[in-house]
């Protein structure tokens, strides 16, 4: 009987049309994924075909089967009693565990039938024709087989059984829906969970797709591996199935076992008895009054009202949704504690960071339940066979129509007001009390704008399906569809309903230009909601004929009433908002799509990129004045550069290149003739009448105006806005030559573009690069005056000394100049600044920062004080009179250092929040950091070519990883060094290219900034910090001369290898020249307490020194290496430092090794490399409890 059942489910559910729609879409979308046009999957030198690609892509995936499952189990499980044939079944010899598995069994099979299509039409796109062989490796079988066979069918299951067992068990089809919100709920507290240091076991076991866990085993592969193999089925990812397979069955014995057919879903209803018919004895029969019949206005909206009332309770009434909301506020308060988050460390609860919350995850969960709520109101009077009941009442469909999409405001409402209500409490809790309530109010307001429009699109799209289902079936096809057209470069909002451009905000300009954007496209899709609201009433269904010509027919009828009014009016709406918003994106402003944009680059490069050697006149010296004006958030720029020719021959040609979004009113220049003048791409070939002979200079003037004119499509300028402008030379200046960071630097869109896919940064020994640095390829040292006017109540900085400042004509003006030649590389900043002044020997300090924004400013101070006198002392003086902080908004989390000047965004230590013994002072660090660059990149300048970011950014971190380590001691910086590994080999596993090693860096970010601060940490205890602090020294006076040619790392390692001991020559290599990573571990540890009190620690240490290419392929090397070997006391639950018992370094020649130690006190754990000085991707076993091997007895 089971296999009939089987059989039957199997037939059934792949005779209904939400199969075969699912299933295409699916391939459709694993198929354009798979060809490396989708979201997610292989970039870089990742192969399209990577076994991680397409376990990525197969699990994205899911969530699209997921909806078909649902619907597959909630029919399993329900339909017999919706079609009242279950007394029919029962009638049978079947047993409830033949009926409930059989079912289940066929509706996983079809889920599963779907999932496999899906996966081979991943595998085919991997042999198209068109594709980059280069990109695609060999087809391996492995990738599915695991993709299927561990994550895919195993969740399926797992779900499909709870989901089968809720439907049994409730017999409701919105119980089983919620059942999916309320697995988006975990899944997203464990992502939420997952982004901390360490990625907790908890999280890896909390998720039932087991993403997390399988992260957690493919953590730091390099891309060799990625592209290559598959992981193993250890660990958390083997316990996590374990325990949601486990789960899933055990869900589905509960349901067989529990199981009653005679169980009815609904309420019972008393049923008249058959003496209630029969009037009383005596009775006496009266005539009833007539009754008067109202259908005035306000009788409808009696009508509306109650039936508002209805609807409501339904939802806000039922324990599923009141289980929803708890769950969703569990998530909220989750990603609240996340919020702004850097180096894992809190910031403080600002409301604007609770409303990014709000935005997150929870909005998700509200979406999910305002699409699935909008279904069952919908179809409510159907499933309960009451529709044509109702359908036989005097009240008019706007009124039915109507107080279904109000009782869904009203959920929409709530369920947002109790987010904020959480959002409070959570700030209170954390002893925050700026609570801006008119700030919650916006920011739930704009929340509040995307899940009312999808509710109106899901209300019609239920009003015009034939089924439930379909309906569902309809909104998913209308999401998924807005998607590809995106993809396929149809990005304007105008065309995709309910597309709403982003509004970040910021403590110094709200919401800014955001909000006038954000409100016209909002006003617009409402417009647009509001046509839907009207087909809705149009078409909404009254009777039992649902073909669609008595439905037409209806429609025609009902649009004399007020259905054709509300969809008349949308419609005029629609067209005006639209119209004006053209108006903005296309006519005020270029509408510029990314395809577009990128192939602007990519002509740009084609076209000039051949004049990049050029012999050129260089900028000697820059005079500019700039007006900023807050208000109408435009610049006017009028300046001049004085060039001198410093090659060996006359110069006739000038190049010119002009940045994007600037208008050129006129560039000034000696007698010359125009060769060439592209205004697309902004570059002109000036010629002089006069050759410029060498060491002859000219002035080149210019005028220039950046107005920004309504509104763009997507985003919006941020540099200049109200208060918190905010922008550096590369954005608005003219540039002389070719400019470089205008080329596309993504090797996959380089190559569709038909460039080549990588552009090298030149070697170390390039004579041409070593004329130019990356931040100016047109100037060496430069002198700089400035006069820059702004709002009379703003605060307007620059480079340079303050000369003077004055107000006039309403606006305040500031004269900044610079007292001696200063790097081509300066910024301008206005704000209605508070300004916190202090000193330190002779150089005034000076920090600008919004006025709410004061609670770190003197951490920030003291930074600043400690940093210029350690630097000054170890590395040689600091050049300025000044240093200037200046805060910015936070649109950007950045921070930058220019000459006497440092620009930090809001988000980047401003709002930290120190507590806790492992907080990171994340405002002394960022602070000493970019103070560290006035000599790692202000003094000592970078050759533009391989190495570079150690020249700036290594070293930087290094001095700041100094100063800290005097401020906090070594426990202080351990943390930040965890990070520093933990982001290093992150990086590792995402790189586009191949991986440089640290001394030939180029555009790698995770090896100069992250590797870089390990190594210099490594090569300090290795040398000591005074022995190294004096090679920097020596390399600086030799290097910081201020023109070419440029210094390069090759200079920093010859200073370097002299410190290092005779028996550790090898690490510079190792650290610099090479990429080295070890394999470390503590294969045992134990203790015997000896006559005298002490203890003899004994331990067993193996360790493998491993070279990798930078493909990411790896072999052993011999190991001749020095390690930390630590021990800690019993109390210590971990080797994150506190009571060290022992700390010293040992030479390990081989593997095993042997040690021991005598310690005072009695040892909890050892540790090899407590402080992060191997690079150990598996960090796990680098720590080990300690176990007694008995000895006297314990006193």
């Amino acid at each position: 009987m089971w296999a009939a059942i089987f059989r039957f489910e199997v037939r059934y559910q792949l005779r209904q049309p939400l199969f075969y729609l699912v299933t295409f879409f699916l391939s459709v979308l694993l198929f354009i994924a798979g060809t490396g046009h989708g979201p997610g999957g292989a970039v870089g030198r990742l192969h399209l075909n990577a076994p991680a690609a397409i376990l990525e892509l197969l699990v994205k995936g899911i969530f699209l089967v997921l909806f078909l499952m649902t619907a597959c189990v909630a029919s399993a499980a329900m339909r017999d009693f919706d079609r009242r044939t279950f007394e029919l079944f029962f009638s049978k010899p079947i047993s409830r565990f033949d009926y409930l598995t059989g079912r289940f069994a066929g509706a996983m099979v079809v889920c599963t039938l779907a999932s496999v299509v899906g996966a081979g039409a991943l595998a085919a796109s991997a042999f198209m024709p068109w594709l980059d062989p280069a990109r695609v490796g060999p087809f391996r079988i492995a990738p599915y087989a695991f993709g299927l066979g561990v994550l895919i069918i195993p969740t399926l299951l797992a779900l499909g059984a709870a989901f089968y067992a809720l439907a049994s068990w409730t017999r409701s089809t919105l119980a089983t829906y919620l059942g999916v919100v309320a697995f988006f709920a975990i899944n997203a507290i464990a992502g939420l969970a997952a982004s901390r240091l360490g990625t907790p076991w908890i999280a890896q076991l909390l998720d039932p797709l087991g993403v997390v866990a399988l992260g957690g085993a493919l953590k730091y592969w390099t891309v060799a591996e990625l592209n290559a193999a598959t992981p193993e089925i250890t660990g958390p990812l083997l316990w996590n199935r374990i325990l949601w397979l486990g789960l899933g069955l055990l869900a589905l014995g509960l349901s067989v076992a529990a199981y009653d057919p005679s169980r009815s879903r609904k309420r019972p209803v008393r049923m008249p008895d058959a003496t209630d018919a029969a009037p009383p004895v005596g009775a006496v029969r009266v005539s009833a009054p007539a009754s008067h019949r109202v259908f005035s206005t306000h009788s409808v909206l009696v009508q509306f009202m109650r039936q508002v009332r209805r609807e409501a309770t339904t939802v806000l009434g039922s324990l599923p949704f009141l289980g929803i909301v708890v769950l969703g506020v569990f998530v909220l308060i989750q990603a609240a504690g996340s919020a702004g988050n850097i180096f894992g460390m809190p910031v403080q609860p600002r409301t604007h960071l609770m409303l990014e919350a709000l935005q997150g995850g929870y909005s998700i969960i509200l979406l999910l339940v305002v699409v699935l709520y909008s279904g069952e109101l919908i179809w409510k009077e159907r499933a309960l066979e009451l529709d044509e009941v109702v359908d036989s009442m005097p009240t008019p469909s706007v009124a039915y129509a109507g107080a279904k999409l109000a009782a869904l405001l009203l959920v929409i409402a709530v369920f947002l007001l109790t987010g904020m209500l959480a959002l409070v409490g959570f700030q209170l809790w954390h002893g925050y009390d700026d609570l801006e309530l008119d700030l919650y109010a916006q920011g739930v307001a704009l929340a509040a704008v995307y899940p009312i429009l999808m509710m109106v699109l899901a209300c019609f799209c239920h009003v015009v399906a034939r089924g439930r289902v379909a309906g569902y079936g309809l909104v998913i096809l209308f999401i998924v569809s807005w998607d590809l057209l995106e993809e396929f470069g149809f990005e304007h909002h105008l065309y995709r309903f309910a597309s709403l451009p982003p509004t970040p905000y910021s403590d110094f300009n709200g919401y800014g230009p955001f909000l006038t954007q954000f409100g016209w496209y909002g006003l617009y899709w409402g417009f647009g909601a509001l046509v839907l609201v009207g087909l809705s009433i149009l078409f909404w269904k009254r009777g039992t004929d649902n073909a669609w010509r008595a439905r037409w027919a209806e429609a025609r009828a009902r649009f004399r009433g007020p259905a054709g009014t509300v969809t008349t009016l949308g419609a005029l709406g629609l067209v005006a908002a639209g119209a004006w918003i053209f108006y903005n994106t296309n006519v005020l402003n270029e509408y510029v799509p990314s395809t577009e944009a990128a192939e602007r680059r990519a002509s740009y490069e084609r076209l000039y990129r051949r004049y990049q050697a050029l012999d050129l006149p260089r900028i000697v010296a820059v005079r500019a004045d700039v007006d900023i004006f807050p208000d109408r958030r435009s610049v006017e720029i009028r300046g001049t550069y004085l060039i001198r020719n410093r090659s060996g021959e006359a110069l006739r040609d000038l190049h010119v290149s002009i940045p994007e979004s600037v208008h050129v009113n006129r560039l000034a220049l000696p007698a010359h003739d125009v060769i060439l003048e592209d205004e697309a791409l902004g570059y002109r070939i000036l010629r002089l009448r006069k050759p410029l002979e060498p060491g002859d200079a000219i002035e080149l003037g210019f005028d220039l105006t950046v107005d920004n004119r309504g509104f763009v499509n997507n985003g919006a300028q941020v540099a200049v806005v109200d208060n918190g402008t905010y922008f550096t030379k590369r954005d608005y200046f003219p540039v002389i030559g070719y400019d470089a960071q205008r080329q596309l630097a993504d090797p996959d869109e380089r190559r569709r573009h038909g460039l080549e896919s990588v552009l090298p940064l030149p070697g170390l020994d390039d004579l041409v690069a070593r004329r130019s640095t990356p931040r100016a390829s047109d100037a060496d040292r430069v002198d700089f005056e400035t006069t820059v006017s702004t709002s009379i109540d703003q605060i307007a900085v620059a480079s340079g000394e303050l000369q003077r400042e004055w107000i006039a004509d309403g606006r305040r003006y500031f004269h900044y100049r610079s007292e001696s030649p200063i790097t081509h590389y300066f910024a301008y900043a206005s704000a209605r600044y508070e300004v916190t002044r202090s000193d330190w020997g002779g150089v005034a300090i000076e920090i600008y920062h919004h006025p709410g924004h004061g609670d770190n400013v003197g951490r920030m101070m003291d930074a600043a004080r400690k940093s210029l006198a350690y630097f000054a002392t170890n590395f040689g003086p600091y050049q300025h009179r000044h240093l200037r902080i200046v805060e910015f908004p936070g649109y950007v989390r950045d921070g930058t250092a220019f000459p006497g000047l440092i620009a930090l965004s809001e988000s980047t230590g401003f709002n930290a929040r120190l507590d806790g013994e492992e907080a990171i002072d994340l405002p002394f660090y960022v602070t000493a950091h970019e103070i560290a660059h006035q000599w790692w990149g202000q003094q000592v300048v970078g050759a533009n070519a391989r190495g570079v970011g150690v020249l700036h950014e290594t070293l930087a971190q290094y001095s700041a990883l100094m100063v800290m380590e005097d401020e906090f001691g070594r426990r202080g910086v351990r943390r930040v060094l965890a990070y520093e590994h933990d982001w290093y080999l992150r990086g590792r596993a995402a790189e586009r290219g191949v991986e440089p090693p640290l001394a030939l860096v180029e555009r790698q970010d995770y090896v100069y900034y992250h590797k870089g601060a390990l190594a210099m940490y490594a090569l300090r205890d290795a040398v000591g910090e005074v022995r190294l602090n004096q090679a920097l020294s020596r390399y600086l006076s030799r290097t910081a001369v201020g023109e070419p040619p440029y210094t390069t790392t090759a200079e920093l390692l010859e200073e370097l290898r002299p410190t290092v001991p005779e028996g550790s020559k090898h690490l510079v290599e190792d650290l610099f020249e090479r990429i080295t990573t070890f394999d470390a571990r503590v294969a045992a540890a134990t203790s015997t307490e000896r006559a005298d009190g002490t203890f003899l620690l004994r331990f067993e240490l193996e360790a493998r020194k491993l070279r990798a290419d930078g493909a990411g392929d790896e072999w052993e090397i011999p190991i001749d290496d020095w390690v930390d070997l630590a021990v800690f006391g019993e109390e210590e639950e971990d080797g994150d430092g506190g009571a060290v018992l022992f700390l010293e370094r040992r030479r390990l020649r081989a593997s095993p090794a042997a040690f021991e130690f005598v310690v005072d006190r009695r040892p909890g754990r050892v540790a090899v490399d407590p402080y992060y000085k191997l690079i150990d991707r598996d960090r796990g076993d680098n720590v080990r409890a300690v176990s007694s091997t008995g000895g006297p007895a314990r006193r």
